[in-house]
């Protein structure tokens, strides 16, 4: 008997110490995202869209929790914006080890360098007109290895319209299938750079039970404030798309050089396709009080100075949403809205500390919509932004 008692305590003994070692660290979060903007447009904007409003907006009034138990972690997010509450990050990652790690939620989707930044960390204050490709959020899978030169991300998602609607209501779901590639073949503290490639397959949603499956894309003036779309398409009879990214980012010091290139093939019916593209560059640099950027090896991005820092970006971005062929042979919904957009953008940065950020952007953005006149804005907008 005093065996068995001897057994169970030692037994008992050793799993306190056990679980003792695996600590639950929680932690509670908060951003806000608050811009003013105020436009300016030639005739052709203001006949084709209207004018813009200025004004003030919250980008983003997030809260959420986060946390850890030995090799597990956790987050879940939900955002206040424009009188919606909406989802963002929740999910449950399994840490094999530091650069081995699988996710289960509600995440961004991996697609290019863009996607390794969560909005409050990019030198756009909206994203460039060529990340319209990539797909946000969705609920998914997904997988992440890598050693020093190398990262590579991959898992598969489900449709958007999983997070709010049943398949009683939607028809069949669409899919995604997405990973994305890095090397780093340069990359030390003074500096480097590295490359990467990401590609996407994505099955056509239904909109409704019973209706054709479409791809749709739009994108806005570079601005939360006014909504107003700049250019749009609506790709009927869609059966699925392929599509890929190819990304440079070089650091040296306080300086950064990224760009991406995206481009897109949708299969439709009857042996008909619908092809777009669009890329962006941007150069920025810490010009006061200067301070290296840190090179981010886990998501493969680049972390943002936090002491009374000022940064300058220059931005050039593209997109053409408009298939000339495909219009002239057969029926695109809104066609008369697909165009070509571009823009010239400069910022300004003041990284006050970890958790405050003021930032200014001005962009001049042309958009040149099918048979139309080419729309002229100009896009001055200041944010007030914090992170806990």
């Amino acid at each position: 008997m005093n065996k068995k008692v001897l057994t169970l305590t030692l037994f008992a003994a050793l799993s306190a110490g056990a679980f003792a070692q695996e600590e639950l660290k929680v932690k509670i979060t908060s951003r806000a995202l608050i811009d003013a903007a105020t436009y300016t447009q030639n005739d052709a904007a203001k006949e084709q869209d209207g004018e813009m409003n200025e004004g003030v907006g919250v980008r983003d009034l997030r809260v959420g929790v986060k946390g850890s138990y030995g090799k597990w972690n956790f987050r879940a997010e939900l955002s206040y914006t424009n009188n919606a509450v909406s989802a963002k990050d929740f999910y449950l990652q399994y840490n094999f080890n530091k650069n081995n790690w699988l996710r289960a939620g509600h995440y961004t989707v991996p697609f290019g360098l863009s996607s390794a930044y969560s909005s409050s960390k990019k030198e756009y204050m909206d994203e460039p007109e060529g990340n319209i490709y990539q797909p946000g959020r969705r609920i998914g899978i997904m997988h992440t290895i890598s050693n020093k030169p190398l990262w590579f991300q991959y898992g598969v998602f489900a449709d958007n319209s999983a997070l709010t609607k049943s398949t009683d209501k939607t028809g069949p779901q669409g899919y995604t299938l997405a990973g994305r590639f890095v090397w780093r073949p340069i990359m030390t503290e003074d500096g480097g750079f590295h490359v990467g490639f990401s590609g996407m397959h994505v099955k056509a949603e239904s909109t409704s039970k019973g209706s054709h499956a479409h791809i749709a894309y739009s994108k806005r003036y570079l601005t939360a404030v006014d909504k107003t779309y700049a250019t749009t398409v609506d790709i009927t009879d869609a059966r699925w798309e392929n599509k890929f990214t190819a990304e440079f980012q070089g650091i040296y010091h306080n300086w950064q050089l990224a760009s991406q290139y995206y481009w897109s093939h949708v299969a439709r019916d009857n042996n008909n396709s619908y092809n777009t593209d669009g890329f962006y560059v941007s150069a920025r640099g810490i010009i006061v009080n200067p301070a290296d950027y840190k090179y981010d090896y886990t998501g493969s991005g680049v972390g943002n100075p936090s002491n009374k820092n000022l940064e300058l970006m220059l931005g050039y971005g593209y997109l053409d949403l408009n298939d000339s062929k495909a219009i002239k042979d057969s029926y695109i919904a809104g066609m008369a809205n697909a165009g070509r957009m571009s823009d010239v953008s400069a910022g300004l940065s003041f990284f006050w500390n970890k958790y405050v950020t003021l930032r200014f952007n001005y962009h001049y953005i042309e958009t040149h919509n099918w048979g139309r006149d080419v729309k002229k804005t100009n896009v001055f907008q200041f944010r007030v932004q914090y992170i806990f």
